[in-house]
């Protein structure tokens, strides 16, 4: 079976704690985890908005439609 914590050891620079090696490390976790919740939020915004502007497409089309209704039932009552 292959010795994994030999195989660390032979390697300075692989050793699980190597401070040096750990730090770069937690900044690209750090910076990576933001960037996620960032685009997270930003699609989540992105669809509030199309919702939005779908709900009141919907209203207005909705609106003209009776109105163009109203304007027929006013011609054929006359």
């Amino acid at each position: 079976m292959l010795n994994l914590i030999g195989l660390l050891a032979a390697f300075d620079n692989l050793t699980p704690m190597n401070m040096d090696a750990l730090l770069p490390a937690l900044n690209f976790l750090w910076q990576g985890l933001l960037a996620i919740f960032v685009v997270i939020g930003l699609i989540i915004i992105a669809v509030k908005i199309t919702a939005f502007a779908i709900a009141k497409c919907d209203e207005i089309k909705k609106r003209r439609e009776e109105a163009a209704q109203d304007a027929e039932n006013g011609q054929t009552n006359s």
